[in-house]
């Protein structure tokens, strides 16, 4: 974690001195100024996103709304990043970006105010390391997820082994269903993050039909 701030450091170090250089030769273009500053502003908020914790869940925008959650392990790694689609939808970062899925360290996941529809988890990310779930289409259909309006939808908890890096090569590793930890123990995870908005009322509805 020290590396990724240390790199993240340097590079905003270097972004600041490249601004400085570009702002003394161009002072005299105001337009091509404010140009270079909004870039550079852009960029420098990137970085910093890298090294923030998970945000807190927005509140239900609508009630028609839903929400997935769940839980992935990887023995000896944290995962980082989940990447949610929706089936059929074509995605272009960061025109068209897909679901925003929060991530915590204890590997339980969430995705907030989703349109009614068919999702799939379609990557993992570790490490710098991609754990694609996805190749094609029939493939992205076996790992469907329905969406109600209004629904709190539980994924699943997963554990990916046997990991094998690619060099130059495409990797390998295997995945599968695991039942700890269970999705009580998820949702009362997710009942305390969600604190102060609507989604809370929606878990703790769920965890009473698990009695």
């Amino acid at each position: 974690m020290k590396t990724a701030f240390i790199f993240i450091e340097i590079q905003l170090f270097t972004i600041r001195t490249f601004l400085i250089g570009i702002y003394m030769t161009i002072s005299k273009n105001l337009f091509l100024k404010f140009g270079i500053i909004a870039v550079a502003l852009g960029l420098l908020l990137n970085l910093s996103g890298c090294a923030t914790k998970p945000k807190p869940p927005f509140e239900i925008s609508s009630p028609e709304k839903g929400m997935i959650y769940g839980n992935i392990h990887i023995p000896g790694h944290e995962v980082t990043e989940i990447e949610l689609r929706e089936y059929g939808k074509f995605y272009m970062p960061p025109f068209i970006k897909p679901p925003r899925v929060m991530i915590f360290r204890n590997g339980n996941f969430m995705a907030e105010n989703l349109d009614p529809g068919s999702y799939y988890i379609s990557r993992f990310v570790s490490k710098k390391l991609f754990y694609s779930l996805v190749k094609d289409g029939k493939s992205a259909y076996q790992w469907i997820i329905n969406v109600e309006p209004g629904s709190a939808k539980y994924v699943g908890a997963f554990e990916i082994t046997d990991v094998t890096p690619g060099v130059f090569v495409k990797g390998d590793f295997n995945i599968r269903a695991v039942r700890h930890p269970s999705e009580r123990k998820v949702l009362k995870h997710m009942f305390q993050i969600t604190q102060g908005t609507g989604w809370q009322t929606r878990i703790q509805r769920r965890i009473k039909s698990l009695r």
